[in-house]
């Protein structure tokens, strides 16, 4: 049951790949981030009381703790660009991280796939440190305030790694795609795989309107992973979302109802995550 939706104005609908980041604050307010365009802080009643706008942000944005707003960019970023920066609410950039400082050389220098390093995520840890996810370089990076990178993670574990997440024990929670779009939690110290978790997608598919076959393509990637409070994990995949045990029953689950143009969608020419699910998150009622 839908308790309540926010449209984007139709002079911003356009800015919609690569991918929208959304997450409830706790005053009930409503961050999100348009591609290309901006981050966008809203009411629930659709009221914008915050923005900042900047042409070079994409995928992921998170208010801090101290009131300032982190976000990434990685949508066609190239090497003199900031991958991750930080402002205060009146718009004051107050910190930024350039790859090119520390990744400026082989095997990653002359990597390009809708971007240098497509950084896709960016999180600020309880050390001060800042986790990065630059996609194409198959790793993430823990960068220091100083712009320093401090220890890269996963490497030869990750690929095309979306939303990682450090959980409380230390490890990194994380969606693993190209290898089994996967769920995977792992000790970024020892690259010890701890718990992984593929979807069914052949028994996910069967609950669609479409035959497997049609379905088949559009069922990933998992592009979102979230740890609950009641140790399950709520997967954010292309036509679905779902909440799994640690032992992978499946326990609740949300999907399109009308896959027909799902499918249609992101075989069209303005084919991209716009037509499916991209981030999910689990709030209480309350908000």
């Amino acid at each position: 049951e839908i308790l309540w939706e926010y449209l984007i104005p139709e002079d911003l609908s356009q800015y919609n790949n690569p991918g929208l980041d959304v997450e409830s604050l706790p005053d009930g307010n409503v961050l999100f981030v348009l591609p290309r365009n901006g981050v966008y802080e809203i009411d629930r009643d659709g009221n914008t009381v915050w923005s900042y706008l900047d042409p070079k942000v994409s995928h992921d944005a998170d208010r801090l703790a101290n009131g300032n707003t982190l976000y990434s960019f990685g949508d066609n970023d190239g090497l003199e660009d900031a991958q991750a920066k930080e402002v205060t609410p009146d718009g004051e950039l107050v910190w930024q991280w350039y790859a090119k400082d520390y990744f400026n050389k082989e095997p990653y220098v002359n990597l390009s796939r809708n971007g240098w390093t497509h950084t896709n995520a960016v999180e600020r840890l309880e050390n001060g440190n800042t986790l990065v996810s630059p996609r194409n370089f198959a790793l993430l990076a823990e960068v220091d305030s100083n712009g320093s990178v401090v220890r890269t993670i996963g490497e030869g574990l990750l690929a095309d790694a979306h939303d990682p997440e450090s959980l409380s024990n230390g490890n990194i929670l994380v969606s693993n795609q190209v290898k089994r779009h996967e769920a995977l939690e792992f000790d970024p110290d020892t690259n010890k795989i701890v718990w992984r978790f593929v979807p069914p997608y052949s028994q996910i598919g069967k609950s669609f309107d479409v035959n497997f076959v049609d379905a088949k393509p559009v069922m990933m990637p998992i592009r979102d992973v979230d740890r609950l409070p009641n140790g399950n994990v709520l997967i954010t995949g292309y036509p679905f979302i779902i909440e799994v045990t640690r032992d992978g029953e499946i326990v609740w689950q949300l999907q399109y109802s009308d896959m027909k143009s799902v499918i249609e969608g992101r075989s069209g020419s303005n084919k991209g995550p716009s037509y499916g699910f991209y981030k999910a998150q689990r709030i209480s009622v309350t908000q």
